[in-house]
């Protein structure tokens, strides 16, 4: 499931899911029905995260296909081109994943229990859950890391801030190598969020000052 790990490395809050991610890959040949079963609830905590981040409010008890059209919804950039028919794609493939968690409710290994001669996934089924699901995931996710907008409504983690943090530290440096946005996040989390757009807000306003900067050369040079 490379996709989905390549994307996760980006966004280092999403890590925990690398643990889905191992149960799927270790289980597709050995159990396919837990292969299955990890698939949907993988698909399921990416978007529930996604839109617990950028607040926007979801059914808790919504299938598969509406949690994944949401998310989708939610991620692609506005001015995307095709963007509903990319919606509307996504939300297509979702419905294969509805389908399989049908077939896991039939022959689920971990949240139902079943009678020890009931019919049990193939592997070849295993294989198939396997990269719809790392398609999925790993297009939200990178929706998700590319289109993220900068807003102090949405959910920020500590962990995602990695160039901020590293600004911050070296701004204001701590003895013995403590981290003092660390020290800031965990003891005053709204001065944290604040500093952290603060400085975003700064970096928008240099590049736009670059653009403008570049555009006065291009006029000067007659372009």
């Amino acid at each position: 499931m490379k996709w989905v790990r390549d994307s996760i490395l980006k966004i280092p809050s999403f890590s925990p899911f690398l643990e889905h991610v191992d149960i799927i890959e270790r289980n597709v040949i050995s159990n396919p029905s837990l292969c299955v079963e990890t698939c949907k609830t993988l698909i399921e905590g990416i978007c529930k995260t996604i839109l617990t981040n950028k607040k926007v409010s979801f059914s808790r008890d919504g299938n598969v296909s509406s949690l994944v059209h949401q998310t989708i919804s939610s991620t692609l950039n506005e001015n995307e081109v095709y963007r509903s028919d990319v919606i509307d794609l996504c939300r297509r493939i979702a419905g294969v994943s509805d389908k399989l968690s049908q077939l896991r409710n039939s022959a689920g290994f971990a949240s139902h229990g079943m009678d020890v001669l009931n019919p049990r996934l193939t592997e070849t089924i295993g294989f198939f859950a396997l990269r719809i699901t790392d398609t999925i995931t790993g297009f939200m996710l990178t929706c998700y890391n590319v289109n993220r907008e900068v807003s102090v409504e949405h959910r920020i983690h500590y962990e995602d801030c990695t160039i901020f943090n590293e600004y911050y530290d070296d701004l204001n440096p701590m003895p013995f190598g403590l981290s003092t946005s660390l020290a800031l996040f965990q003891q005053d989390f709204d001065a944290y969020k604040a500093a952290y757009y603060e400085h975003l807000n700064y970096l928008v306003s240099e590049a736009e000052d670059l653009v403008s900067i570049n555009d006065m050369k291009f006029v000067r040079n007659g372009f």
